[in-house]
């Protein structure tokens, strides 16, 4: 074995180290959300994604108020915290419907700012954790975000043309502006107004109504330098 093979092993395994290191790090990070959980975080959570979580008793009352409040239904109000050992049953099975759960909690209680738009492949890291590394595989987290769907838990699974499926976790209520632009991002994965503009042949007006609201909503990010002038990117995406 060469010197620079074993050098490019040396470096895949200790980017490996600390790719686990930093899975693990997120995992408790959720966990001590979830024991800190406060009744402001749980207003935030009903307001902006639609969802409730009642763990805890102190909560339930709240949960009550906020599902009349926000018209949410009971599919969405999560009252069990799922852990890795609900998912990894005898023989090594696992319950599909806990491995969703386990998915859709830790992309909620993360607060990652995607705007509840995820590739498959970045839900499998957020749950090839722990004792479920090596004991599962994308094909299980996607026939377990696949049941989500189907009881209306999560809102969907979109396969791109580049074979890439996305999952969205929450509703985001899109105007038909809002939806055109995220379309032409999906070719482009960053849009100028100029882009926006010439190809949907809006008014500047127009375009930068749907591109800020979509950047409200946390599916795109503006960047700008002096480089590459004005941008909006869609991490998601």
């Amino acid at each position: 074995m060469g010197i620079r093979k074993i050098e490019d092993e040396i470096d895949l395994k200790e980017a490996m180290k600390k790719k686990a290191a930093e899975l693990k790090m997120k995992d408790i990070q959720a966990k001590a959300a979830v024991e800190k959980f406060t009744k402001d975080n749980l207003r935030e959570l009903a307001k902006k994604h639609g969802v409730l979580l009642a763990l805890t008793p102190e909560l339930r009352q709240e949960v009550k108020e906020l599902q009349k409040k926000y018209n949410i239904p009971s599919s969405k109000i999560i009252t069990e915290q799922i852990t890795e050992h609900d998912v990894l049953r005898k023989f090594s099975k696992i319950d599909h419907q806990k491995l969703g759960m386990l998915a859709y909690q830790r992309v909620l209680m993360s607060k990652e700012e995607t705007g509840g738009i995820i590739p498959l492949s970045e839900v499998f890291e957020l749950v090839n954790t722990g004792i479920l590394k090596g004991n599962v595989e994308v094909k299980d987290v996607e026939k377990a975000l696949k049941l989500l769907k189907k009881t209306r838990v999560i809102e969907d699974l979109t396969q791109l043309e580049s074979g890439a499926i996305m999952v969205r976790f929450f509703p985001i209520q899109y105007t038909g502006d809002e939806s055109k632009v995220v379309d032409l991002a999906k070719e482009k994965g960053v849009l100028t107004l100029e882009d926006v503009c010439t190809n949907l042949e809006w008014s500047q007006d127009r375009a930068i109504r749907a591109l800020l609201s979509l950047e409200r909503n946390g599916i795109a990010k503006f960047r700008e330098n002096i480089l590459t002038g004005k941008q909006w990117y869609f991490p998601s995406l």
